[in-house]
């Protein structure tokens, strides 16, 4: 289904006589045979993930098409799609032709000729919609959801196919941000005197917008919108109802309503608290794993759509540095967790807490970052994940993949000095630093000895 070393997704559709609940309303809808389609599963035994994507604002040259193409990025995510620019008056018609939906398309072709997998997040309700709130990220009134399901069929039905191939689908972005009283980019679901935050509101219009796009094209993949998740419920913290948003889903109903689930990770450099480079373990991939599990829902693909290292206030070179450090420990942890993609958040701009990959104003300027990550993708992409690497002292951070023939070790620590690295299979030893540069790694069969650094050594056994 994805192109190249991207994991093969199975569509399962199953023609039943039942009516799907939640997929239609009213007598004649009831009285219909319907078809159910579930989720897209993974395939055993198929080629490992390229987890390597980026948000770009356009895929033009203008905002840094050169250097991406070559970077070995192979998703990119679009947040374009505005509901209220395609029909801003009900039931008045679709309107393809404002100039950001024009773009949008642009964008399309561009990134079905270049072969990588674009995500596009569908947001901005026309006013009419969500009555009775004013933001275009406020909750859909739920006697518009067919309008939307219809809306999102109509889209499908255009972008699907060629020459466009849209595949990936985004319902939201971050739909458990609290509700705001103006428009936003955020997706402001969040009800804060409903015990699930509004969480089974927005599963209920999954519920009838997934088996839409379905009909429409039972190939396409959908998310939901990307969940901003800074922390976990816990009944004791009256500060963590948000963290319940998801398990509103769920109990909705809606764990069948969607194909990937999306979350976003952030991390603020020198967090207090914090190791400089955040924690090495991300709690939202179990958090979100163990509810599925309790509400019976099968696993489902993950992709954390947006993440970064942040830059706030002044940013000086030493951020900069660290996010190249960050960036290379996020993408190979991103392998760790089985993630079927890890987006870096914003490529091109500086718009969240500055940290774009390439300079904004001269887009053929890339920064440490951009090094990092494109030596990242040419060394791990179409790896698989073997293990953690053992034999090393408890600071230091090691993982074994494997990628055809040779065996990679990918290590770092917040303590740099030389270590002994056990090796994880005999043959030619090669050793490269975070941005790809050549580094001394003296070995013999059974360790490399190497300069372990903040960012990620790489060292690649070739039989």
């Amino acid at each position: 289904m994805l192109h190249h070393s991207r994991p093969v997704l199975l569509i399962a559709v199953l023609l039943i006589g039942l009516a799907f609940v939640g997929a239609a309303s009213g007598p004649s809808a009831a009285q219909s045979p319907v078809r159910l389609y579930l989720p897209l599963i993974r395939q055993t035994g198929v080629a490992p993930p390229n987890v390597f994507g980026i948000e770009m604002s356009q895929l033009t040259t203008e905002r840094g098409l050169r250097l991406m193409s070559v970077s070995g990025t192979s998703w990119v995510r679009r947040g374009a799609l505005h509901w209220k620019l395609v029909e801003p008056q009900a039931g008045g018609g679709y309107r393809w032709d404002a100039p950001a939906i024009k773009a949008l398309e642009q964008d399309m072709l561009t990134a079905s000729e270049l072969g990588v997998n674009l995500v596009v997040t569908v947001y901005a309700s026309p006013r009419w919609a969500t009555v009775p709130y004013q933001a275009d990220c406020a909750p859909i009134n739920p006697q518009h959801y067919q309008d939307f399901a219809r809306f999102l069929a109509a889209a499908v039905q255009r972008y699907s196919g060629p020459p466009y191939n849209l595949r990936h689908w985004e319902i939201g972005n971050e739909p458990d941000a609290t509700l705001f009283p103006d428009d936003s980019v955020f997706g402001c679901w969040g009800i804060e005197d409903d015990p699930y935050y509004g969480g089974r509101a927005y599963g209920e219009l999954l519920k009838v917008v997934y088996p839409a796009m379905k009909a429409a094209n039972p190939n396409v993949v959908v998310l939901n919108g990307g969940l901003l998740l800074d922390r976990p419920y816990d009944p004791a913290d009256p500060n963590s109802l948000a963290g319940r948003f998801f398990e509103g889903m769920l109990v909705a109903g809606a764990g069948n309503a969607f194909d990937v689930l999306s979350f976003h990770t952030y991390t603020f450099w020198r967090t207090p608290g914090w190791p400089a480079l955040g924690a090495p373990v991300d709690w939202r991939v179990s958090y979100l794993k163990e509810l599925l599990a309790r509400y019976g829902v099968a696993e489902k693909p993950l992709i954390r759509t947006e993440g970064a290292l942040l830059c706030a206030g002044e940013v000086t070179p030493e951020c900069r540095w660290a996010q190249a450090d960050y960036l290379s420990r996020l993408f190979t942890r991103s392998l760790r967790d089985g993630l079927a993609a890890n987006i870096w958040y914003v490529y091109d701009s500086d718009s969240y807490h500055n940290t774009a990959l390439i300079e904004p104003g001269d887009v053929l300027v890339p920064r440490p970052g951009y090094f990092a990550y494109r030596h990242a993708s040419r060394t791990l992409a179409g790896a698989r994940y073997l293990g953690q690497l053992a034999g090393v002292p408890e600071d230091v951070e090691g993982y074994v993949l494997r990628r055809g023939d040779e065996h990679i070790v990918v290590i770092w620590s917040d303590q740099p000095r030389l270590v002994a690295v056990p090796l994880p299979a005999s043959g030619q030893v090669s050793c490269t630093n975070r941005d790809g540069g050549p580094v001394a790694c003296p070995a013999d069969e059974r360790a490399a000895v190497v300069d372990v650094q903040t960012g990620a050594t790489y060292i690649v056994v070739a039989p």
